[in-house]
């Protein structure tokens, strides 16, 4: 269980501009169970990202804005998004990286990870999505199909065991 100031505090500061004061009207407007709202308000515990992606829809913001790895809140939503597993293997194809075995060697990622993900459409934990984002250099919204803009990252997200492509 990831825990992330950074992106607690940006979750107080979006729900402060709701006009709702009760938390549990807040989790319902928002789509959470109270008990996922109460851990990412209270604690900063980084939901899956299929949450993360909730949030970021309802407040119409980017991933990283979210995570804290950026101060512009500002994405161009995709009005036909592309799945994570088109937009891995896109990015896997134009790197010219030969299979997803060698990606995960480059990764860092379990295979196993990149079987579920292209076999069965799982999303990525955070902690992998932040690592491939990196490893393409492109954002986490792009690598999900939020966004069509490829922005390459000024800097990493994250400290790297992996290799950088680009």
């Amino acid at each position: 269980m990831a825990i992330l100031k950074e992106f607690r505090t940006r979750f107080m500061e979006l729900v402060s501009e709701l006009e709702l004061n009760k938390k549990t009207e807040i989790a319902e407007k928002l789509g959470l169970t109270y008990a996922t709202f109460t851990k990412i308000y209270n604690y900063g515990i980084l939901p899956t990202v299929p949450v993360l992606i909730r949030i970021a829809d309802y407040f119409k913001v980017s991933i990283e804005y979210l995570l804290g790895n950026t101060d512009n809140d500002f994405i161009d939503l995709s009005p036909s998004p592309a799945t994570f597993k088109a937009r891995l293997e896109y990015l896997r194809l134009k790197s010219q990286i030969a299979s997803v075995y060698e990606l995960a060697k480059i990764s860092h990622i379990h295979r196993n990870n990149f079987a579920q993900w292209l076999k069965k459409d799982y999303l990525p934990t955070v902690d992998d999505l932040l690592v491939l984002a990196n490893v393409f250099n492109v954002s986490c919204d792009f690598l999900l199909g939020r966004c069509e803009e490829e922005a390459v990252l000024s800097s990493p997200l994250i400290p790297p065991p992996y290799q950088r492509i680009g």
